[in-house]
């Protein structure tokens, strides 16, 4: 029987485990989810419709199901035995830690990719043994975790402006292919420097556009950044914003994935505590919620009117 896995399609770690899970099953499924909302959404309907029974082992990557759908699957010991989550975010142990929930994965100090790889390594698989692989789960994780920044590994930044330049299924494409062919290191040959280097160009623009259109409103000595924009620039523009410290907190609107992230640009304001206002979460510096109408309207009640 094939293997499921449902993950994020918005950010390297989430299509990570994708590419890793493809090299140790022949025969997979998989659904990606913009949010955690989508994933909820998706997970009810393949759990309703009883579709787990097509399936030997059923994935959950870079996301975590809201409590009722955790409480659903704990109570039927068939989904017990076949699903497995794989998660790494703040606010989804906070939700989960007092629950006796044996599949669940979570832990903070690893990414989605890292500890997904850390359970399949546990076979025999040549490609997931190789050098390139492993160092391909450590790029992704200094990327995931924003350590990168610590040692300006411009490798594991580059991840998602590849992402950007290809899309959720041509970076799966691509990195399965390159893995498959590249077993010693982890490099990014002439074509893929000259497509890295097209896409930055193209990113500096369209970022360089953002900066110009961000509304900033200053609420009890807190200077917020609110603007709109594509999904896949989010980080990037706080990352640029940190250079310059023009505001404390980023809230970025993107329509095309329908979330709203808030990113931390001064440590001293955490993102995560904002975001749990609009019944969103994640990490302390870098969280989200769902870009529904509700919570539009009060962001914009509140920071730009």
């Amino acid at each position: 029987m094939p293997i499921k896995i449902f993950s994020h399609q918005a950010d390297p770690d989430g299509l990570g485990c994708i590419i890793l899970s493809n090299f140790c099953f022949p025969k997979q499924d998989y659904t990606l989810c913009k949010n955690a909302l989508d994933l909820n959404i998706k997970l009810a309907d393949f759990i309703n419709n009883k579709e787990y029974l097509n399936y030997s082992k059923i994935f959950i990557t870079d996301l975590c199901p809201n409590i009722d759908l955790l409480t659903k699957i704990a109570c039927n010991q068939e989904l017990v035995n076949k699903i497995l989550i794989f998660d790494h975010h703040l606010s989804n142990f906070e939700k989960i830690k007092d629950k006796n929930y044996s599949f669940i994965n979570i832990n903070l100090e690893e990414c989605a990719t890292s500890l997904f790889y850390d359970y399949l390594k546990k076979q025999d698989n040549q490609i997931l043994s190789s050098k390139a692989c492993q160092e391909f789960v450590l790029l992704t994780k200094l990327h995931d975790t924003w350590e990168w920044k610590k040692s300006n590994n411009l490798d594991a930044y580059h991840l998602e402006t590849f992402l950007h330049k290809l899309g959720a299924v041509g970076y799966l494409n691509h990195f399965i292919a390159k893995l498959n062919l590249t077993p010693e290191h982890f490099t990014y040959n002439m074509v893929e420097q000259t497509l890295l280097a097209e896409e930055l160009r193209e990113e500096q623009k369209y970022l360089d556009n953002l900066i110009k259109r961000i509304i900033y409103k200053k609420i009890n000595k807190i200077k917020y950044g609110i603007v709109y924009g594509l999904y896949n620039y989010r980080n990037s523009l706080s990352d640029k914003l940190k250079d310059t410290l023009s505001c404390d907190v980023l809230i970025f609107l993107a329509v095309d994935n329908e979330t709203i992230s808030f990113r931390s640009i001064n440590q001293d304001v955490k993102a995560k505590n904002i975001a749990q206002e609009y019944q969103g979460g994640g990490h302390d510096y870098s969280a989200s919620c769902s870009l529904n109408s509700e919570n539009e309207q009060k962001i914009i009640k509140k920071y730009l009117v």
